[in-house]
């Protein structure tokens, strides 16, 4: 009988000292899901989309683990699709640090837009999609 509550006191406590990394079922954030830039935020993989919506077209931010991404190291392109139902795709220019633009692009309220992320050295392919 001591040994049993022996036992159980001594694994009550590995628990407890056990690092929160090994605990199952706890999911952890890859960085801020907050906007940076006053747009709307998206995760895919380890991939953070900021959509913002502008006067002069649609930015398109990007990073990973609160790191910028250097948009010269991809391609993207928007894909939009309207609440009718009419769909229109856009390259997009990589501008400075992690932005990518799309000027004279404007949003409509009920739209789809999927942002296409493309790695220029690995050809691997991520995707965000917003609903406005």
């Amino acid at each position: 009988m001591k040994t049993s509550a022996f036992s159980a006191l001594f694994a009550a406590s590995l628990l407890a000292a056990a690092p929160a990394a090994v605990i199952p079922g706890t999911a952890y954030a890859h960085g801020s899901m907050k906007p940076q830039h006053g747009g709307m935020v998206q995760m895919s993989g380890e991939t953070l989309f900021e959509l913002v919506k502008g006067a002069k077209g649609v930015d398109v931010y990007i990073s990973e683990e609160d790191e910028p991404l250097p948009a010269s190291e991809f391609s993207a392109k928007l894909i939009v699709t309207s609440a009718s139902g009419a769909k229109a795709t856009t390259a997009m220019n990589a501008a400075k640090a992690n932005r990518f633009a799309a000027p004279g692009v404007k949003l409509q309220a009920g739209s789809k837009v999927v942002v296409s992320l493309v790695e220029k050295s690995s050809g691997t392919k991520t995707f965000a999609t917003f609903k406005l």
